[in-house]
């Protein structure tokens, strides 16, 4: 596979009606992914629906799996299943409002044959891959990354 030179641009729309305890709405322009999204109820919302912060950790997620997948089907590695926990912790600042301080995955490897034949390249994947996500990328300095993987066969 040969890397693209060109940018890529996405886009998204999203909608808000109400104020602190209103409801929006975010879609994709292709319109393959919408959901509705509010305020939680620990940040003094009413929930009921997906918050920013679930989504910005669905994103670090799925970037990081993606970006994982890559990489240990190039290193040829015996990956049957691979699954990710990840885990964000906010913190009030001192302007009033909330910093995501950190990010935790864990990601989890479910191996063809005995998993300790590759510990070392998987902690090589996991290492590669948390340097090549691009939300891991465009965070970083600013939000800690914990990685905590786990294999079994």
């Amino acid at each position: 596979m040969r890397m693209q030179t060109m940018a890529h641009v996405y886009r998204v729309q999203g909608t808000w009606q109400g104020g602190m305890h209103g409801k929006g709405d975010i879609q994709n322009e292709e319109r393959s992914f919408r959901t509705e999204f509010g305020v939680s109820e620990d940040l003094g919302g009413v929930g009921g629906a997906t918050n920013p912060e679930e989504m910005f950790l669905a994103s670090a997620c799925s970037c990081y799996l993606v970006t994982l997948a890559m990489t240990v089907e190039k290193m040829r590695l015996p990956v049957r299943r691979l699954q990710c926990t990840a885990e964000g912790r906010i913190t009030p600042d001192q302007e009033g409002g909330y910093h995501l301080k950190e990010i935790v995955l864990q990601p989890h490897f479910e191996m063809e044959g005995d998993p300790k034949a590759h510990d070392q390249a998987i902690m090589r994947a996991v290492k590669l891959a948390e340097q090549r996500c691009i939300i891991s990328r465009a965070v970083k300095g600013t939000v800690t990354y914990q990685i905590q993987p786990s294999i079994k066969s």
